[in-house]
């Protein structure tokens, strides 16, 4: 009886052990072949992911098949419950119902694309990151502060959407200055235009697309003694967009002291008196 038991829990280790080998040798194939296939002729891995995650819960649900009808105890087990398959089916669907809408929510997410994997999207306005990776279950995030966000499926499809990697990926960045009213406006525009012209994110831009359009400076609004000057600079992408903000930022900063040029008191601003 003992041995029986040995050799019952020795079979089931086995068949569990040989799923996890098929399915993470399969899974290491198909991520190898969407890499070699992504770089040369640009395919779309998310379609690939979601098959990689999906061939994995098959081959899983093969094995789990095999022990329930290999084993003899199990057998019965499984022919009880199937005998009762009614009720056994209805327990399943409440108890799966979330887990189901996941995966089917994850297979129209595939289907229709409204992003993929490396979009650059933002959810409702909670929060914005590069999409990793989607799952059967959940769609994984990376935000700008390297965290993982996990969204269920069945959210983030009932969820508003901005991606900024439909059609153009090119964004335009609203830069900001607020200056004192008695400053010599056109100097200041000139430092603004000269320092934008020479950010290295913003030349390789130009450089990549040709991008010939002037740099635009704006004067949005004069209040309280002072007055805001706006420019909108085109950027690759959300990302690079924020590095060359806080670039420009930093380099504006150096040149409007070193030129003399003041800041106005606002919320985010120091005077530099």
């Amino acid at each position: 009886m003992k041995s029986n038991n040995f050799e019952n829990l020795f079979y089931i280790f086995g068949i569990l052990i040989g799923a996890f080998i098929i399915s993470e040798t399969l899974r290491w194939l198909l991520k190898r072949y969407i890499n070699i296939n992504s770089k040369k002729i640009n395919v779309d891995p998310t379609n690939y992911n979601f098959l990689k995650n999906a061939a994995s819960f098959i081959i899983y649900c093969i094995a789990i098949f095999f022990i329930i009808y290999s084993v003899p105890k199990f057998k019965n087990i499984g022919t009880t419950l199937f005998a009762s398959a009614g009720i056994f089916a209805a327990i399943i669907a409440l108890a799966s119902q979330q887990a189901l809408s996941n995966i089917i929510s994850g297979m129209f997410i595939v289907a229709s694309k409204p992003f993929r994997v490396g979009d650059y999207i933002e959810v409702d306005i909670n929060f914005k990151g590069t999409v990793e990776d989607i799952t059967l279950r959940h769609t994984i995030i990376r935000d700008l502060q390297n965290n993982r966000i996990i969204v269920p499926n069945s959210k983030i499809n009932n969820e508003t959407i901005v991606n900024y990697h439909l059609n153009d990926e090119r964004k335009k960045e609203k830069i900001e200055f607020t200056i004192d009213i008695n400053n010599d406006v056109d100097k200041a525009i000139k430092i603004i235009k000269d320092v934008i012209s020479n950010n290295s994110i913003y030349v390789e831009l130009v450089n990549k697309y040709a991008h010939t359009e002037e740099i635009e400076i704006k004067l949005t609004k004069i209040e309280n003694g002072a007055i805001i000057i706006r420019s909108m600079v085109i950027s690759e992408d959300p990302e690079t967009a924020f590095q060359m903000h806080c670039d420009i930022n930093y380099e504006i900063i150096k040149r409007f002291k070193t030129e003399g040029i003041l800041f106005a008191p606002r919320v985010g601003f120091v005077n530099n008196k």
